[in-house]
């Protein structure tokens, strides 16, 4: 088969809308993701040179770094969420645990296309989390969420990621 099989259907984006959930959702995540940017320009001056750069599993912090790794950060969740923005608009293209037919295409497109949604406003909510964790601590305000943050990640994708596998396998049967 091979990521570009020219002979899978192609299904229109209208025939493959967004719930209204997914809608709601987009809408929270990018508003907490622009929040947490906010928050990081105001707080800008009052931040230390270090601030909390990694945290272990147990949500301590293992090492700090310069407080323009926020900055980083705030790139790289921007560049993921446009990256399966664009992924997600070709569901044709994605991998799947099927065969996908003229009968099963629609609904397993749907499927795929709403993981990556999910996915991509998950990563922006979980790095919008995190920086405000780290602003946080730096500032000495608390000491964070420590244990909460590393099972959200594990929890938010793995059950996502293993719905819409369970999703797909009943499409193809």
């Amino acid at each position: 088969m091979g990521i570009f099989n020219s002979n899978r259907p192609k299904i229109t984006l209208e025939r493959l809308k967004k719930s209204a959930f997914e809608r709601f959702l987009s809408i929270i995540s990018i508003f907490l993701f622009v929040g947490s940017v906010v928050f990081l320009v105001v707080m800008w001056s009052e931040l230390p040179g270090q601030v909390p750069a990694h945290f272990g599993i147990t949500g301590e912090v293992t090492r700090s770094g310069s407080k323009w790794e926020l900055v980083v950060l705030l790139f790289v969740g921007v560049g993921l969420y446009w990256l399966l923005h664009v992924f997600e608009k070709y569901p044709h293209l994605h991998n799947y645990p099927i065969e996908i037919t003229e009968s099963n295409a629609e609904e397993a497109y749907r499927i795929s296309r709403s993981l990556l949604g999910y996915l991509k406003n998950l990563i922006l909510i979980l790095f919008a989390i995190g920086m405000i964790n780290s602003l946080i601590i730096a500032l000495g305000w608390g000491e964070g969420i420590g244990l909460v943050l590393l099972p959200l990640v594990f929890l938010g994708t793995g059950l996502a990621i293993i719905r819409a596998l369970v999703k797909l396998m009943k499409v193809s049967s």
